[in-house]
């Protein structure tokens, strides 16, 4: 069995541009702060619990338990790194998933969404980049983009 959870969005979880490092086109690198907290892995402790039980009343016998501790990105879709928010203080994009700003720069993945459930956001990620295309050929209609 394969358990993904929700994890809640922490204000300790950054993604910022590295103040003197840069890769090899001269672009500051990511500096990326981020863990797992004391919900995360309560909720994998639990799933581990129940897994066992499920599997054990289908007839399962000798059932390992184990978590790999992989690092938060290699096998979830992560989502937070640039929230879409009213506040540019607080948010990196507006409500039409444009960099606050920064109008002809809109970010349209899991980076405005602060949050998933255990489905693939996949069709809402299409359904966001619909919109601000939308909304962007609006404002190039009437010459404010």
């Amino acid at each position: 069995m394969y358990m993904q959870g929700e994890t809640i969005p922490r204000a300790t979880n950054t993604v910022s541009l590295h103040p003197t490092q840069k890769d090899q086109w001269g672009i500051p690198l990511l500096v990326m702060s981020v863990g797992y907290d004391d919900n995360a892995e309560r909720m994998i402790k639990d799933w581990q619990k129940q897994a066992t039980e499920m599997l054990g009343v289908a007839g399962c016998h000798d059932v390992e338990v184990r978590d790999t501790h992989w690092a938060p990105g290699l096998d979830i879709h992560e989502m937070g790194g640039a929230r879409m928010g009213k506040d540019p203080n607080r948010s990196v994009l507006n409500e039409w998933n444009q960099v606050h700003g920064c109008p002809n720069v809109f970010v349209t993945d899991g980076a405005c969404m602060t949050s998933t459930g255990n489905q693939s956001p996949s069709i809402l990620y299409m359904t966001l980049t619909a919109r601000a295309a939308n909304h962007a050929l609006d404002l190039l209609k009437r010459r404010e983009l």
